[in-house]
């Protein structure tokens, strides 16, 4: 649930948005990765609106599968500008490693986004979270604030995705405030930062394919390189971002189902309209 990063969907008029540009897209795909871990080789689906400020400003539909050592996932997203604020275009994003531990162990992270705002393509390769080769494009030259991504800060980090996967730790109950314990590190091919999450409640949700109990997680965003602090201020004082977690049948593993972003023109939210938790292969789509 990136939220300063280099894709989003702010106001097309950047003195109006100090969001990072990651703010909804990575977000978005933060659902998707989460959503893989179902029994051994199953297939897991969804479908999600996207809200800012009560209005739908896009969907999103993911496809996923996952075996005991290995995952793959891809997501399409449509975003549909309702006015000057909010772009219109489309996204696709997908991710593939391991999973050892509990955690996921990138492999390979591409991001393809042409929006009014802005085109990007960022392909990554990683080993044992080192990056192994990356390339964003455009290329953009520096900005005189900017602070400079190191070598140092392409190590021992996870792609955009790969910090959409929460596992609860023990042998207890999935749906706890344990979950949320965790801190992401990071690189998303311009900027690295660090996601961290916090127990906030318990609740419950129900929708098509789903319906039971959640763990709501508060976010915090850091930024550690590879961005203006001019720009990121904003993203790093803001408190109201959550993330809601629903347990993967049969795994350790919760999906993020909703995510709530507060944002300079309204509340960005992503709200599932199905899910498919470790239910035999479906595929959601957006039509085209």
């Amino acid at each position: 649930m990136s939220v300063c990063g280099a894709h989003s969907i702010c106001p097309a008029d950047p003195g109006v948005c100090p969001v990072s540009r990651s703010a909804v897209v990575v977000g978005v795909a933060a659902l998707v990765l989460a959503a893989l871990p179902a029994r051994a080789g199953e297939t897991v689906s969804g479908r999600y609106d996207i809200m800012i400020g009560g209005l739908q400003v896009g969907v999103a539909g993911l496809e996923g599968r996952i075996s005991d050592e290995a995952y793959e996932t891809s997501i399409s997203l449509r975003l549909s500008g309702v006015s000057r604020l909010i772009a219109s275009g489309r996204g696709t994003a997908s991710a593939s490693g391991r999973i050892s531990g509990g955690r996921a162990i990138p492999a390979n992270y591409n991001l393809t986004l042409n929006t009014t705002q802005q085109n990007e393509a960022i392909r990554m390769a990683m080993t044992g979270g080192a990056i192994r080769s990356f390339s964003a494009e455009p290329e953009r030259p520096a900005a005189a604030d900017q602070v400079p991504v190191t070598a140092a800060h392409r190590q021992g980090v996870l792609d955009p995705l790969a910090a959409g996967l929460f596992f609860a730790p023990g042998a207890g109950p999935t749906v706890t405030a344990a979950a949320c314990a965790k801190t992401f590190p990071v690189f998303d091919g311009r900027q690295r930062y660090d996601l961290s999450f916090s127990f906030a409640r318990t609740d419950t949700i129900k929708v098509a394919g789903y319906e039971g109990p959640v763990v709501v997680c508060n976010a915090r965003y850091r930024a550690i390189a590879g961005h203006r602090p001019s720009q990121t201020q904003a993203m790093e004082a803001n408190r109201d971002m959550q993330i809601w977690l629903a347990p993967i049948a049969g795994t350790r593993a919760l999906l993020p189902a909703r995510i709530s972003i507060r944002t300079p023109v309204g509340v960005a939210l992503i709200e599932p309209t199905k899910l498919e938790l470790g239910s035999p292969s479906t595929t959601a789509s957006i039509s085209r």
